[in-house]
């Protein structure tokens, strides 16, 4: 450090404390508080103090940020606060940061970014408005979820006539995420009241390790269902689940400080998600998700033109994630067997009825599981889009979507302390040979409700150079069939696969395949 920089970094040591300008919302304080914490700990002998800020966007509550002139709703009253030298340092959730910021500031660490999905809280009574047909009245006032949240709700939400898809009313509401949660559990006869409020994971889950936070939440999430929205379908506002935290760029001396916070590949993903929202024009009033997920960008929503888009790109060296080309084959299990009901056995019955967690690993291992009512209070997951909108034609209430990565990704739902999850077993409703497939894994009890029986190596796997396998059980069928020269041809093609169970089983014969994301 130059001489003048370095004697002010001495006197900042010797005082050893920072003011932190934050909004006063439940929410706000308790992500400060985790900055403050963590610097603390980083640091010790630092001493952080928060300072609460109304900023403009906490102070207009009975208009739809969309319908206010202007810009930096949040984070206007901070910034002057920071530039004046009231506050040390301030935190943002990113989501709520312009493109172009004050110069005499400085983004000094963005943390390890939270889980970016929306999530929508729905009050237990939607279950019976959904037997009856009635209304389900959802709270939000984001162009983007509106854009993009109806569609899928539409297909997600459980079906209990064929003929008639769930009626949605789409409510503007604004304030805390605590007031807003709080409106589902309004009576019946109040004109405030909703079924089900649109909120970002990420805020509810640093509220839930949050002390004040958690109790509060530990009320409002009583009596509740939840769905997790699938990023692919319902991408999230660019740079959701990160925050910012940011301190004058004349002051050395605390950004070096506030690093130790710092983590990279978060600043990655969110300025690839930025890079989108600077493209089609900026601002919060944009009708638009972008989620940057394992190298791939998932973008949907509209233009400002009104022109609708839908896209997939890749934002690293990453495999892009779009699905396969036409140039290859699609070699799916119906092409290789044939399918037989399996009855559970006594262990398999015993698993499904004391785990109130169920993972359906395809749609046809619930089709195939005798009484499907047994499923009907538990919290069921499934590896993607197409069994969700299959078990909810059927009436069933799916929580949440692998998006198709495999069950190693459940990991990361276990640690959250908002779903509770934790080390306890899911019952996985697979069919008979997945345990022979890839061993199941800690937490993951397999209940087989069906077994496929060899029918023919199909003749397009032996003639096509490009194959797609949807699963590595038809792989290993084949392979095992097929004469040594065959094999020695097999093993020349150009194998793709997804990237979960599948690569695995494939990379076990040697093969490196081609990883799609479908």
């Amino acid at each position: 450090m130059a001489g003048k920089t370095w004697l002010s970094f001495i006197k900042f040591m010797n005082k050893r404390n920072l003011k932190l300008g934050t909004r006063k919302s439940l929410l706000a304080w308790a992500q400060s508080s985790w900055v403050a914490r963590a610097l603390e700990k980083a640091h010790p002998g630092l001493t952080v103090e928060l300072v609460g800020i109304e900023t403009q966007g906490d102070k207009i509550l009975d208009k739809p940020l969309s319908q206010i002139d202007g810009k930096e709703f949040f984070t206007a009253e901070l910034d002057h606060a920071l530039i004046r030298g009231d506050v040390d340092l301030t935190v943002h959730s990113m989501k709520d940061l312009s493109l172009d910021r004050p110069p005499q500031m400085k983004l000094a660490a963005t943390p390890k970014r939270e889980l970016q999905q929306d999530v929508v809280i729905f009050h237990e009574t939607v279950m019976e408005r959904l037997k009856k047909g009635e209304e389900i009245r959802v709270g939000t006032s984001s162009p983007r979820r509106l854009t993009l949240i109806p569609d899928f709700l539409r297909n997600a939400l459980p079906r209990f006539s064929p003929t008639q898809s769930p009626r949605l009313r789409f409510v503007e509401i604004r304030g805390n995420v605590n007031t807003r949660l709080a409106r589902i559990h309004e009576p019946e006869s109040s004109d405030r009241k909703l079924d089900a409020v649109v909120l970002a994971f990420a805020g509810l889950e640093r509220l839930a390790i949050d002390e004040k936070g958690g109790l509060e939440l530990a009320k409002l999430f009583q009596n509740t269902k939840t769905m997790i929205l699938p990023l692919k379908e319902c991408p999230s506002a660019p740079a959701q689940g990160a925050l910012a935290i940011e301190a004058r760029s004349d002051r050395p001396e605390i950004l070096s400080l506030i690093q130790a916070l710092h983590d990279p590949e978060t600043l990655k993903t969110v300025a690839a998600e930025r890079s989108v929202l600077k493209e089609w024009g900026g601002g919060c009033h944009q009708k638009l998700g972008a989620s940057a997920v394992d190298g791939d960008l998932y973008i949907k929503g509209e233009k400002p033109s009104g022109e609708s888009v839908s896209q997939i790109r890749a934002y690293s060296s990453a495999p892009a994630g779009k699905s396969p080309s036409p140039e290859f084959t699609r070699i799916e299990a119906a092409d290789v067997f044939r399918f037989e009901p399996k009855a559970l056995s006594s262990e398999e019955s015993a698993i499904l009825d004391h785990t109130d967690l169920a993972f359906v690993a395809h749609s046809r291992a619930f089709d195939f599981l005798g009484q499907k009512d047994r499923l009907s209070l538990k919290r069921v997951w499934v590896s993607g889009t197409k069994s969700w909108f299959k078990l909810a034609l059927a009436g069933v209430w799916v929580e949440a979507s692998l998006e198709g990565k495999g069950l190693e990704s459940l990991a990361p739902f276990r640690a959250k302390k908002l779903l509770k999850i934790g080390d306890r077993p899911f019952a996985l409703l697979t069919h008979a040979e997945s345990r022979e497939l890839t061993p199941p894994g800690p937490g993951i009890e397999p209940v087989a409700t069906y077994r496929h029986e060899f029918q023919k190596i199909p003749q397009k796997a032996l003639d096509s150079d490009r194959l797609y396998w949807t699963s590595g059980l038809p792989f290993q069928a084949v392979w095992s069939r097929l004469n040594a020269d065959q094999q020695k041809s097999f093993f020349k093609k150009t194998h793709a696969c997804g990237p979960g169970k599948t690569a695995g089983v494939l990379k076990a014969h040697g093969i490196d395949p081609v990883l799609f994301r479908e």
